[in-house]
């Protein structure tokens, strides 16, 4: 498969230092759990659906009581960690500070003072609900009128009680302390397998890099392979044990293939980020991918530019199309683009030739073009083989028809005397002046990588880049909720060979940029 020419910067580290006060050390030993710890239970798995969102597991609905006029508001427009924060530990807001409420903090045997002259005792279970369903402190002090009061069910207050016993150890799988576990899915074995040993050690030789620095924020990275299989069912299966039993933080650069919704399903319904999916039909749906962040435009958007340029450029209107490809379900998203498109610009009316995948017979095409008038332009989404084979065949038409292709499935390698001047593929945009090439291909020397499947390196790279940038924004206090939220604000990073990249909570796709260019000798 061959795709896009892609790298990025060398990580900059931020990295700080850490205070040596053993008073400090003292504090962290007694107070601070460390991560990594046991899985969640049932019960504080449905306390934590409940903390972040408001709204109780069992459907039921939850009120919230605000303010003095005890105004009526849905639990789900006030849940807790809106004012307190994942971790519980609270941020400062419009002038209100909401207090600490990890239960360790709310559990000190010395009760707490707090800023406005209230005092109370410790909090325990009992009275911790009471503060929640009533506003009541310990110590029968009213609390503040900005703290809403909720109507909990008996299960409901048991459930959120366990999870905010958890809230400052409860940390997505694959992070401690010390290490980002991250996953990728890659063939390592099989035909395929050159390309993903290739990805697979880019990735390796990064990552090494970046904690022979020092790492992330003191944490190492570490890197774990699920085996693209290329059956559906296995490559599922080994994508679904690398979340459940080797539990990773994210994925990186994994190889989609044509297997991208069902990895998607996976890693959404567990809120696992992916980071520069290795595909050519990414996910414009940003519902569907709430925390998947692709690099490049896929094949789509490559239909929409060549319908554009044979508008705009080659002048081409009300003339005969035809779209030749596989009988591939994705790739026939593209062809259902192109006829879109087609209408849009008044380009004229679209026939599609599908073929059996690995069955390509052009005697069967160009008996289609004996039945009706040959096509002035054709939109191939073929091999490269298929192509050339196409070729020969049509060397006879007169005119020759105009013929785009993606480089993406055929390679930039496609240049036929015959057709000077009629061939044009499609290849995402890259930056006018790559000025960071040369920090990928320094790493590539200094690693004694492999240079035959530079393109594939090239977009493990570039995720691993971005993902880097996205953990720099995100801090020490990272989750997986923080990391998508990071990466959400980048707005046009330079990878150096990419179009900048800029993405946002409804859009995805780091750049959208795409080029036709003509075929041409030695291209």
């Amino acid at each position: 498969m061959n795709c896009f020419s892609l790298a990025m910067q060398n990580p900059e580290g931020t990295i700080q230092a850490l205070n040596p006060l053993s008073l400090l050390l003292l504090a962290a030993v007694l107070y601070c759990q460390p991560l990594s710890a046991a899985p969640l239970t049932a019960s504080e798995t449905r306390g934590k659906q409940l903390y972040l969102t408001g709204g109780s597991p069992s459907g039921k609905p939850v009120q919230a009581l605000v303010g003095p006029e005890s105004a009526k508001l849905a639990g789900a427009d006030v849940p807790c960690a809106g004012c307190h924060g994942e971790d519980g530990e609270s941020r400062p807001e419009g002038g209100i500070v909401p207090p600490d409420i990890t239960f360790e903090h709310l559990t000190l045997p010395y009760g707490r003072n707090h800023d406005n002259g209230r005092k109370h005792p410790a909090f325990t279970a009992d009275t911790l609900i009471t503060a929640i369903t009533v506003g009541i402190d310990p110590a029968g002090n009213r609390l503040d009128a900005a703290m809403p009061r909720y109507t909990l069910s008996a299960s409901d207050s048991a459930d959120l009680t366990a999870y905010l016993k958890r809230l400052s150890s409860d940390v997505d799988p694959g992070l401690t302390d010390t290490t980002i576990d991250l996953g990728t899915v890659l063939p390592t074995r099989g035909p395929l397998a050159a390309i993903g040993l290739a990805m697979k050690a880019m990735l390796t030789a990064y990552f090494a890099e970046t904690n022979a620095q020092g790492g992330i924020y003191h944490r190492k990275i570490r890197l774990k392979v699920a085996e693209f299989t290329g059956d559906a069912d296995s490559t599922t299966r080994n994508v679904r044990r690398l979340l459940e039993t080797e539990p990773v933080f994210g994925l990186i650069a994994p190889f989609a293939a044509n297997l991208e919704r069902n990895i998607l399903l996976l890693t959404e319904s567990r809120g696992v980020p992916q980071i520069g999916p290795y595909t050519l039909f990414p996910e414009d749906d940003t519902l569907r991918s709430r925390a998947a962040f692709y690099l490049l435009p896929g094949l789509n958007s490559e239909s929409i530019a060549m319908v554009d340029y044979a508008s705009d450029v080659l002048q081409l209107n009300n003339t005969a199309a035809m779209v030749i490809s596989p009988e591939n379900a994705p790739i026939q998203k593209a062809v259902d683009a192109i006829e879109q498109r087609s209408r849009i610009r008044s380009l004229g009316r679209v026939t599609r030739y599908a073929y059996p995948s690995s069955q390509f017979q052009p005697q069967a095409i160009t008996a289609e073009f004996e039945k009706q008038p040959s096509p002035e332009v054709i939109f191939f989404f073929g091999s490269d083989l298929d192509l050339r084979r196409l070729l020969q065949h049509v060397e006879r038409l007169a005119p020759k028809p105009y013929l785009f292709v993606s480089g993406a499935l055929t390679g930039s390698n496609v240049f036929n005397e015959a057709f000077r001047d009629r061939i044009f593929l499609s290849f995402p945009a890259q930056p006018r002046e790559p000025t960071q090439a040369d920090e990928f291909f320094r790493l590539i020397k200094r690693h004694k990588l492999a240079t035959h499947h530079l393109t594939a390196q090239a977009v493990a790279y570039s995720a691993a880049r971005l993902l880097m940038e996205g953990l720099q924004k995100t801090g020490r206090a990272l989750s997986r909720k923080k990391l998508i939220t990071a990466l959400e604000q980048i707005d046009r990073f330079d990878t150096g060979l990419l179009s900048p990249l800029s993405y946002g909570p409804n859009r995805h796709i780091g750049s959208r940029e795409v080029r036709i260019i003509p075929a041409s000798p030695g291209r």
